[in-house]
């Protein structure tokens, strides 16, 4: 993400009223026109996204018309609109700051990387499991980069406004790094000469990004990264909310329900919190 104070004036910047045209974005253009042309199997999710980021940056009168003031998400901004009750304030910085960049090289280098990302986990996870993703990592990514900044804020460091597609971005690339590599991977990354386990590359680009661009969000990113893991443990999450809830059905004052038409038996209880993540991944579509 890009700390939305940091944006350049005119000759890299977006402009609300006008069409911002520039070499870099015809650049971006003829990439992504290339790699469309080139795939034998076209992602509709990944296009779509790269679409719409590019519209709501050169012409944002039709796809996003609002400045980087209005949608950039901080911690708060996002707390004021929720503790006074405005939901649509609310939904423009949480979700509308994923789709705002703050000039024509943060958009092209985020949409580069997107290209790259996008494809890669829309082929592999399909494009239902990819379109159900990238929405929840838009809100999780925003949600965890307000908590992360209510947490450095108590130490000191408020953090930013912050707008662009990073978060998502990042959340990606933690899926492309855990599919890659397994727990027992010994496999190392160098990231900027300094080697790394490549399962966890990407906490280092976090911190490097931000120390070498100061215009990077920390938290932003990081909230990112944290969005992914989250999805990765979402199965382990519902077996054991499944787990608990078929212990408390199995209890015994409730082995037996009367209804109007007649009763019914509690489900069985799993034995063990293993088993009851086996019925999920069983029962989860191939």
């Amino acid at each position: 993400m890009f700390h939305a104070p940091m944006m350049r004036p005119r000759r890299q910047g977006r402009h609300r009223d006008q069409v911002n045209l520039s070499p870099a974005l015809i650049m971006l253009a003829a990439k992504a026109y290339q790699q469309y042309e080139a795939l034998p199997v076209k992602p509709p999710v990944t296009f779509a996204l790269l679409a719409y980021n590019i519209a709501a940056h050169v012409v944002p009168a039709l796809a996003l018309p609002f400045d980087a003031r209005q949608v950039c998400v901080n911690t708060a901004s996002v707390l004021s609109a929720w503790r006074w009750g405005d939901v649509e304030q609310l939904a423009l910085r949480v979700v509308g700051s994923c789709f705002l960049h703050g000039d024509d090289m943060h958009l092209y280098w985020n949409m580069g990387s997107l290209l790259v990302k996008g494809v890669h986990l829309e082929q592999r996870m399909g494009s239902e499991a990819f379109a159900a993703f990238c929405a929840f990592a838009v809100v999780a990514s925003s949600f965890f980069s307000v908590l992360l900044g209510a947490i450095t804020t108590q130490f000191g460091w408020p953090p930013r406004c912050a707008v662009g597609f990073s978060g998502v971005l990042f959340a990606m690339k933690v899926l492309c790094n855990y599919g890659a590599h397994s727990e027992a991977s010994t496999a190392r990354t160098s990231v900027w000469g300094v080697k790394v386990w490549s399962r966890h590359a990407h906490w280092l680009e976090i911190v490097v990004s931000s120390y070498l661009h100061a215009s990077t969000s920390l938290v932003g990113h990081a909230g990112g990264a944290l969005a992914g893991i989250l999805w990765l443990y979402l199965p382990a999450i519902k077996a054991f909310i499944e787990y608990k809830a078929a212990a408390r059905a199995a209890a015994p004052r409730g082995q037996r329900y009367t209804y109007a038409n007649g009763t019914a038996r509690a489900p069985a209880r799993p034995a063990t919190y293993s088993e009851a993540m086996a019925a999920v991944v069983a029962r989860a579509p191939a």
